[in-house]
């Protein structure tokens, strides 16, 4: 290095710049390339998807419709496509035989799975009161009132629920637990029905209103 000039010495300074300068804008090519590289594979990627999720839903909605009534068609399609319309349709056709058969054990079945495997849909809470209705053509009341309380319903099928809840406690003869659930159904509050459960009650605990006792003790005096 001692016998090079200032020149040669500049010359060296440079060209070493130089290289610097070339080895930064050939990395940071490489990695630009590398990042559009990974960027082309995700969206090809993104596309199959799309894709393949469009020509699952498709087929699903074909297979639906030639299915018809063919249960054995029907019950393939949830499998083949879950998460489809095309299955939830299935399913839902499949519960409807199922329940207008009598078969409520198997109705009960297909119900759930639409419930469970369509949680937000619009049919879900829709399908948990089915399951209830189920339950009830199976004479199983307490598992019927089970899911009326345990699922969280909302709008009319709230109110079909508390029906539903009202209607089961009156078959069972619970009228207190009838009572309560008829007061919160508006239409109900005014119903005949409901005087004869309050009636029932009366009865059960002995406790007569003193128009009833009067009545029932005039009654009596006249035989």
């Amino acid at each position: 290095m001692a016998g090079l000039t200032k020149k040669e010495l500049r010359h060296d300074a440079v060209h070493e710049e130089l290289e610097k300068i070339t080895v930064t804008v050939v990395k940071k090519r490489n990695s630009i390339l590398l990042g559009i590289l990974i960027l082309l594979v995700l969206c090809v990627a993104v596309y199959q998807i799309i894709n393949n999720k469009n020509a699952k839903k498709a087929n699903a909605e074909n297979n639906l419709a030639n299915a018809g009534t063919n249960t054995v068609a029907l019950s393939e399609i949830p499998n083949k496509y879950p998460g489809t319309h095309g299955a939830k349709s299935a399913l839902l056709r499949l519960a409807s035989e199922a329940a207008s058969s009598t078969n409520y054990a198997l109705a009960r079945e297909y119900y759930t799975r639409v419930a469970k495997e369509y949680p937000n849909d619009e049919y879900a809470d829709a399908a948990w009161l089915s399951v209830a209705r189920c339950y009830v053509g199976e004479g199983d009341y307490d598992q019927a009132v089970n899911i009326l309380n345990e699922k969280l319903m909302k709008g009319e099928h709230a109110q079909n629920a508390k029906y539903l809840l009202f209607k089961i406690y009156a078959l069972q003869g619970k009228d207190e637990e009838a009572l309560a659930a008829a007061k919160e159904l508006e239409d109900l509050k005014d119903s005949p029905l409901i005087e004869d459960i309050t009636d029932s009650i009366w009865r059960k605990n002995g406790n007569y209103p003193e128009e009833t006792a009067e009545a029932e003790t005039e009654a009596e005096s006249s035989k």
